[in-house]
């Protein structure tokens, strides 16, 4: 029997939850017999002798653990050379300003973060981008053997196992049957010289979403709760403000389960990667809106519009919010109602065949 070590630091974001309890149900389900331990303790300590134990062990997800500081923080990489286990990055991203060529092209990783990307790979292990900008980057960097298998959080089982005929997704998109609206926050709330211009950007959607379907049931997500490290004044400033105007709160911290809050809503708008992820899993239409080279990264795999929260001019320690964020946003939610403009039933056809084509040959990979 297969023993596999599942091991990830999520904190309190329900997006990184989301990751790991998905991963864990693919795994089970490509491979019943194996024994998996799910280990996501963020204080945890390892010795090697203990690693070694078993078969292989699954790391990474989320959408910076391909960043040089996570890497270099990672106990795989300051102990590379005393464990002997393939050690497999499952779809994980980096972070990044933009999704601009500048960015995607000029991207340089140090020369030891590549020999560890490579030492991985040469060892059995695997590096799994979770959408194409990460696969093209970490290939302009001389990384080997990259396969790009999306994020697990993609992976919702249930919906990947019905025929192809059958599809929950709208054939059309009729804005008079959103009854309810799912807006997350903002995840990029680190500096606090942003919250006020951040809060009034997001407030303004709200106002311009409840005007353009008024009636409709709003729910404000956060992924992170509401007392974090960094963005307390924000999230409770916001959470306030959305009560008093008739705006329903909730928080999606800490536990995969949480998002199941979601599974009766009629369209998400958001800033939250995992948020829409989610949404797009369970056939839930939904909006993205890019706040880095993550957002960019995903609507540019499953083929969906860039819709920017900065504007053009912006830098990433002076945030512009875009000027034309709700005319784009009443332009394409028009075009979609009128003319059908996205295809969710499609861009749920590229989730499987990425499933199909990448995820399979990585967890075959993992089981080898």
């Amino acid at each position: 029997m297969k023993k596999i070590l599942v091991f990830g630091r999520p904190y309190s974001n329900g997006g990184d939850f989301l990751i790991y309890d998905r991963i864990v149900r693919v795994l089970k389900a490509f491979s019943p017999e194996c024994c998996i331990e799910l280990n996501l303790d963020s204080d945890a300590r390892f010795q090697t002798a203990e690693l070694n134990k078993y078969d292989a062990i699954v790391t990474g997800g989320g959408g910076a653990q391909y960043a040089e500081a996570y890497v270099r923080t990672s106990f795989f990489y300051q102990h590379m050379d005393e464990i002997s286990v393939p050690i497999h990055y499952m779809g994980t991203g980096l972070y990044g300003a933009d999704g601009e060529d500048e960015t995607l092209y000029e991207y340089r990783y140090s020369d030891d973060i590549v020999a560890y990307f490579n030492k991985v790979i040469e060892r059995g292990g695997q590096l799994a981008s979770r959408d194409w900008v990460v696969d093209t980057i970490l290939r302009n960097n001389g990384v080997k053997g990259v396969i790009m298998a999306g994020c697990p959080a993609w992976y919702d089982l249930a919906m990947l196992e019905r025929p192809e005929g059958d599809t929950v997704f709208r054939k059309d998109f009729v804005c008079k049957e959103i009854r309810s609206i799912a807006i997350s926050n903002h995840g990029l709330t680190k500096n606090a010289q942003d919250h006020e211009k951040k809060l009034r950007q997001i407030k303004e959607l709200i106002v311009f979403l409840q005007k353009i379907f008024p009636g409709t049931e709003m729910l404000l997500t956060f992924n992170d709760g509401y007392i974090t490290k960094y963005s307390r004044n924000y999230n409770l400033t916001l959470q306030e403000w959305a009560v008093e105007h008739g705006v329903k709160c909730v928080d999606l911290s800490g536990d995969a389960e949480k998002f199941r809050a979601l599974d009766g809503i009629d369209l998400h708008i958001g800033f939250r990667v995992h948020t829409h992820i989610y949404c797009i899993s369970k056939m839930i239409p939904s909006l993205l809106i890019e706040e880095d080279i993550r957002g960019y990264g995903m609507n540019e795999t499953l083929c969906l519009p860039h819709i920017r929260a900065y504007a053009e001019h912006s830098k990433p320690d002076d945030f512009i919010a875009n000027p034309y964020l709700n005319v784009q946003l009443s332009t394409l939610l028009e075009q979609m109602c009128v003319q059908g403009r996205i295809d969710y039933g499609e861009v749920f056809r590229g989730i499987r065949k990425c499933y199909e084509t990448g995820m399979k040959a990585w967890l075959t990979n993992v089981m080898k």
